[in-house]
């Protein structure tokens, strides 16, 4: 039962943190690592925590993704071109992911790693504070930028959101318009990431640590939690208060990395 109770709290902080500029990766980690939760099982519990907000994206986003769908199936220049974009700015991560992924999944036994770069995040959102909001829509070489910004969010306490939208602000990019494009280009790689899953659970069987009545429970309370968080940070993004998370990173990064050094 201790276990279970964990393994939720683990999916509302996904939930909350997948979308919120704070890292989610980072935070599962420090969770984990302070709850005593055994960490041995790599990214197992992270990958399926993140498709339950993978969910989050195609529920909160079903509406464009329709248009886009019918859009491309009736050859609208304008719907294969957002489509074309949003691979493009997987390229990168899917470079990364492939190259190193052992070094990635090994980065998540070292929380010492996460809060350094959760204070690299903080200083990052804050940074990102100072360029004038802009009108830009998405082209070839901001997509391909930003994509390279998400790929360098795949070290975990490297905040995705804050990497992606962040950058789409120093390029000049219309908020709403950097949130859609971020979000969407991260849902093929959430799914290409949690098929690779299980598929390598189909051959080796579950080595989270976590049963499967337990991932199933934290693949739903991600999905929930994460479509209102989701909901959530679009509204501060068109507010402007998106930077405010920096402070938040550069806290927790500072804070965590003392009590490890102490």
């Amino acid at each position: 039962m201790e276990n279970f109770l964990k393994v939720i709290l683990l999916a509302v902080i996904q939930g909350v943190t997948e979308f919120l500029p704070v890292s989610s990766s980072g935070h599962l980690v420090l969770s984990k690592y302070f709850l005593g939760l055994d960490a041995s099982g790599g990214a197992s519990l992270e990958i399926v925590l993140h498709a339950g907000t993978l969910i989050s994206i195609l529920a909160f986003y079903r509406k464009h993704l329709a248009e886009v769908i019918t859009g491309v199936l009736k050859g609208r220049r304008e719907s294969i071109r957002f489509v074309l974009l949003i691979l493009l700015g997987c390229i990168p991560a899917i470079i990364v992911g492939f190259s190193l992924k052992d070094q990635l999944e090994a980065a998540f036994a070292h929380p010492v790693y996460v809060s350094c770069a959760l204070i690299a995040t903080g200083l990052f959102l804050i940074a990102s504070h100072f360029p004038k909001a802009g009108n830009k829509k998405v082209g070839w070489i901001s997509g391909l930028i930003i994509g390279i910004a998400q790929a360098c969010a795949m070290m975990p306490g490297i905040s995705r959101s804050g990497s992606t939208i962040g950058m789409s602000r120093f390029l000049g990019i219309e908020p709403k318009e950097a949130a859609e494009y971020s979000f969407l280009m991260s849902a093929p790689l959430l799914a290409g990431v949690s098929l690779l899953y299980l598929l390598d659970c189909c051959k080796e069987g579950n080595s989270s640590g976590s049963s499967v009545v337990e991932l199933v429970v934290g693949f739903a309370v991600s999905a929930v939690v994460g479509y209102f968080s989701l909901k959530w940070l679009v509204s501060l993004l068109q507010r402007g208060r998106f930077w405010r998370f920096g402070i938040y990173c550069l806290s927790v990064g500072l804070i965590t990395l003392v009590l490890f050094l102490v």
